[in-house]
């Protein structure tokens, strides 16, 4: 449950920096996806607990996959800097939560050329009362917006 409230924080993250500038639906979605795509490399867990802690903050919690998600952010938009730039933002927003909010386990940013890795010592286990204030602050400010820029299940997108 607290990994899936997690997960939706990275979504509610991605996509208040998504509705940072004027960006069409497909812009929104590139961002949004760029800060929630990384956790895709947890992924082997459906196999084994070994896959999972030899895949899991490495293939796609680094620089390369992060240099994928911007290159696709670029080449796919009608504002290719600006949603490159806000893909960025969110995709090292997502590291910087795992870090500091999931309970330590280090991020190989360089991998697969190196295995050094990114931790804070300082780190929250999930169940944590950081983590809790994150998730709603989050949820307050997806709210707040939505509600702003007049957005409903029905009616998603509204243009400024």
């Amino acid at each position: 449950m607290l990994s899936a409230l997690h997960f939706l924080t990275h979504v509610g993250i991605s996509w208040i920096v998504a509705d940072l500038a004027r960006l069409s639906p497909r812009g929104r979605w590139i961002v949004v996806l760029a800060g929630t795509l990384p956790d895709l490399d947890g992924i082997g867990i459906l196999w084994s607990e070994h896959a999972y802690a030899a895949a899991h903050r490495a293939a796609a919690h680094g620089v390369f996959f992060a240099a994928l998600i911007i290159a696709v952010a670029v080449l796919g938009t009608d504002r290719p800097w600006l949603v490159g730039a806000l893909a960025a933002i969110s995709f090292h927003l997502h590291l910087l939560l795992d870090v500091v909010g999931t309970g330590g386990m280090p991020i190989r940013y360089l991998w697969p050329l190196t295995d050094w890795q990114w931790s804070y010592g300082g780190h929250w286990v999930l169940a944590s009362w950081p983590n809790a204030v994150v998730m709603t602050v989050t949820a307050l400010g997806v709210v707040v917006i939505a509600w702003r820029r007049k957005r409903t299940p029905d009616r998603p997108v509204i243009d400024y």
